[in-house]
């Protein structure tokens, strides 16, 4: 099973092509690097209370899909340029997750745990395939980043609009990191299950 809204990657890559188009003959590799541009940003503003600056800005994340589209279209696409996109996504993972715990919307204890799950679900994938020589593709499991970043967004768009909302003293925002760690929790799993299955010898 993959993402549960990775169907959604192929519109926003349209959406993205105009500006693709424009920036066709810059290095991926440069595009990668302003990748951590955004995040940064965000993190100032979320820290500031400027939430409605910090959701535009998160929306802006999505270039991130640019590097890869302006490096297939110029034919350019390297071993290099995935492992620097995906170390930058890292990067970028924990800015905006911790970025919560700075501005104090969301309790440490939580943010943490969102941060770990985040990065295993991430190395569990990477693990397996490099176990199975890159002849599996494990991104299986109910979420993965896009899904985790949607999901961030539609908690602080909640919050910004109704920041008094709570349920049983939790906000709205904290709430969302709690189902992401939910969903996230089941992944792990899920991605665990899948390389036990896959990379265990079966017996004779």
């Amino acid at each position: 099973m993959q993402g549960m809204l990775s169907t959604f990657k192929p519109a926003a890559e349209q959406a993205l092509r105009p500006l693709a188009k424009v920036l066709k003959n810059v290095d991926p590799n440069i595009i990668s690097l302003g990748g951590i541009i955004f995040p940064i940003v965000f993190f100032i503003l979320l820290v500031s209370g400027l939430y409605a600056l910090a959701l535009v800005v998160f929306v802006l994340n999505a270039v991130d899909m640019l590097d890869g589209m302006v490096a297939r279209s110029q034919g350019k696409v390297t071993a290099f340029g995935a492992f620097l996109d995906s170390t930058i996504d890292r990067f970028a993972d924990f800015v905006v997750i911790a970025a919560f715990g700075f501005a104090s919307l969301v309790s440490w204890p939580i943010v943490l745990t969102l941060i770990l799950l985040t990065y295993l679900i991430s190395y569990i994938r990477s693990r397996t395939e490099l176990a199975a020589k890159n002849k599996l593709v494990a991104n299986i499991g109910l979420i993965e980043r896009t899904e985790r970043l949607v999901v961030v967004f539609i908690g602080l768009l909640l919050y910004a609009i109704f920041p008094t909302a709570t349920l049983l003293g939790v906000n709205i925002v904290a709430l969302t990191f709690v189902l992401l760690i939910g969903l996230s929790a089941i992944t792990v799993w899920q991605r665990v299950d899948f390389a036990r299955r896959k990379l265990q010898p079966t017996g004779k």
